[in-house]
């Protein structure tokens, strides 16, 4: 009987799963609002996904915004920059936290988002945060900031996180049911974004 030549069976691996949420806020103030309530956006969606996802930075860039208009040399702010820039661009998912100026996201962001390298969010699920004082705003993050989310490349899959100023004395509360609602989209959206890596031969 002749023998018969048996290819190696081939294994898909396992899929590369998404890991680190950053948070990059882009408040003029230090230490604001805005900063603590895309926090807590981060850390309860974070929570609600589960392994492996987890809380990987916060990036206030307040605290380096002379380097977004003058992006020359290497001084510390320069560093912590070029940092930021990298933080944002190999997260798996970005939230990304405005209040509202004037109807409309605040020029510091615009700043940051305008160094981003051309499609440097693809591949990344992003989730805008906006802090409002009026529900006239609530779909500012949609109008305004979502297409120059897209020219970047960024996924969004769910509505913004649209917070308005009363809803920061219960925080928990109004972020809560946001994550609830939207987090299996997040997820999917991650898990549907990851390269596929090449199946290895079974030994």
């Amino acid at each position: 009987m002749p023998s018969v030549a048996f290819e190696p069976r081939i294994v898909p691996d396992p899929p590369i799963w998404p890991q680190s949420v950053v948070t990059v806020v882009g408040n003029p103030k230090p230490a604001s609002r805005t900063a603590t309530a895309a926090t807590s956006v981060a850390e309860l969606l974070a929570s609600e996904l589960g392994a492996p996802f987890k809380v990987d930075a916060l990036v206030d860039l307040v605290t380096f915004a002379p380097a977004l208009f003058q992006q020359v040399g290497e001084s510390e702010d320069q560093i912590a920059l070029a940092d930021a820039i990298d933080l944002a661009t190999s997260a798996s998912v970005l939230v990304l936290a405005t209040p509202v100026y004037k109807g409309s996201y605040t020029g510091l962001l615009k700043s940051f988002l305008d160094v981003l390298p051309p499609h440097a969010l693809a591949g990344s699920v992003v989730v805008p945060v906006t802090i409002s004082a009026s529900p006239a705003h609530r779909l500012l993050a949609d109008l305004h900031l979502r297409p120059v989310l897209a020219e970047l490349g960024a996924s969004v899959p769910t509505p913004p996180v649209a917070l308005e100023e009363r809803d920061l004395e219960d925080l928990q509360l109004a972020v809560s049911a946001w994550v609830r609602h939207n987090a299996g989209l997040v997820q999917a959206a991650t898990i549907a974004l990851q390269p596929v890596a090449e199946p290895t031969p079974a030994r």
